[in-house]
């Protein structure tokens, strides 16, 4: 019993190989020979736009990203004008785990 099902089992990894491998012809096409999403194929906006970066060249714009987003947020800062934020003032009489709730980290 278990003879015929590792010999059923080969065989039909081989069938599925030779399919993947075009033997079907154009009865059975293997998967790459089909298009299965050309609506989206269309849709694309200007597929030649889209470069493919090195390592060294992504972090360096990972990184001219975090510095311009840190310029902004301290620009954003600067401009908020010194009134009442909503944030209540912790004094220095708190004592124990107020205390050390209120302390930032």
């Amino acid at each position: 019993m278990i003879k015929w099902l590792a010999l059923l089992l080969v065989l039909a990894n081989v069938a599925f190989w030779g399919w993947n491998q075009g033997w079907g012809g154009t009865a059975w096409p293997p998967p790459e020979a089909r298009q299965r999403e050309p609506a989206r194929l269309q849709q694309q906006v200007r597929p030649e736009s889209v470069v493919v970066l090195s390592p060294r060249a992504a972090s360096a714009a990972l990184e001219q990203i975090a510095a311009a987003a840190a310029a902004a947020s301290a620009a954003s800062a600067a401009d908020a004008s010194p009134a009442f934020t909503g944030a209540t003032p912790v004094t220095a009489a708190a004592s124990g785990p107020a205390r050390a709730a209120n302390r930032p980290r």
